[in-house]
């Protein structure tokens, strides 16, 4: 069975994007949109090359990046670096292995823990401002690698990638696609729907099932997700499904389907995360759920406090602004499992 990595919730470890900067979002969003179709997409490395796995003893598998990622977050914690700078690694990581050089690492776990470390230590070179030195990467990997060995490594990892170490990664996506939302969303509401966002997208970096994946979808669906788990009381399905039309209507390549899909996967990734007691607490809000879905009215809002009265004011706004054209396809009905929290929850607070 395959592992899957667990993960500590932390506080938010960036700010939201600066205000000054968000009338060029969108067009930042298309370059990144651009960027991952092309020069920086992947593909599953482990079935392509299913034939130099089979001659080796022990080849890398699915654990292997699972352990990996967890190694990569404790060593960003400990030197309090960013966490996305792991996603970084991990791209310039899969990238490698899916090209020609990277193959043969795939037939040796010594060589391929060797690139993960590689590939983590030129993201923090590149994208944080202290430098790891080669000599502490020795010393981390109790003395399996010699600093000669890993500078050799970022030469090949480098040449494998073409030097594309910029690209965009899925946590980047949510904090752009973030900036969308109504200015009278509270900045509370705004980080915890960034933070749970971003739990979700370290859980599927460590997952390899995700690797084929573009980051705006494996993004976008963990934004779907942190805002459908949120009560209507601090965001309103009107305000929602505006956002989501929003976003699908100006970014036409972002395929629903997919991001549908990439959904459920997660959060079957987090339900496995659960402990029992948990799990049995979640199957039986799901039987809840199912239970009530002819007898719950989900259009009525009466019952929200003035919050959601001022959220609700604020969309005509959009509607004068022209932020959010009603010109946009229909939002899908279909619901992620995260959504039967938040319905059952205002279910019981309507109840009371």
């Amino acid at each position: 069975m395959v592992k899957t990595l667990k993960l500590e919730s932390t506080s938010l470890e960036y700010a939201i994007l600066p205000k000054f900067i968000k009338e060029d979002v969108p067009d930042r969003i298309s370059v990144m949109l651009i960027q991952e179709e092309n020069e920086y997409s992947c593909f599953d490395y482990l079935a392509a090359n299913e034939d130099i796995r089979k001659k080796s003893a022990k080849p890398v598998d699915e654990d292997c990046r699972v352990k990996m990622s967890e190694w990569c977050y404790q060593v960003v914690d400990f030197c309090k670096f960013r966490r996305e700078t792991v996603g970084i690694g991990m791209s310039y990581l899969d990238r490698y292995l899916c090209s020609k050089i990277g193959q043969k690492s795939l037939g040796d776990r010594k060589e391929y823990q060797l690139v993960a470390m590689t590939c983590l230590y030129i993201a923090i070179k590149l994208h944080e401002p202290l430098e790891m030195e080669t000599s502490l990467l020795a010393d981390l990997s109790r003395g399996c690698y010699t600093e000669m060995e890993f500078a050799n490594m970022e030469q090949s990892i480098l040449e494998g990638i073409d030097w594309r170490v910029s690209g965009p990664t899925p946590l980047a996506f949510v904090l752009h696609f973030l900036t969308f939302l109504p200015d009278s969303i509270p900045s509370c509401v705004e980080e915890a729907i960034f933070d749970y966002a971003r739990y979700q997208t370290e859980i599927a970096i460590a997952c390899h099932s995700f690797v084929k994946l573009r980051a705006s979808v494996v993004g976008f669906a963990a934004l779907l997700n942190s805002i459908e788990g949120l009560d209507t009381a601090l965001l309103p399905e009107r305000i929602h499904d505006r956002f989501v039309r929003y976003i699908l209507s100006m970014y036409t390549s972002i395929d629903i389907d997919e991001v549908e899909e990439t959904q459920a996967n997660i959060s079957d990734l987090m339900f496995r995360l659960l402990s029992k007691d948990d799990t049995e607490k979640y199957e039986l809000l799901l039987d809840e759920d199912s239970d009530e879905d002819d007898d719950v009215d989900l259009s009525d809002d009466d019952d929200d406090d003035d919050f959601l009265d001022d959220v609700i004011d604020d969309e005509d706004k959009y509607d004068d602004d022209d932020t959010l054209s009603d010109e946009t396809p229909p939002t899908p009905t279909h619901r992620s499992p995260t959504s039967v929290m938040r319905k059952t929850s205002r279910t019981n607070r309507n109840n009371q």
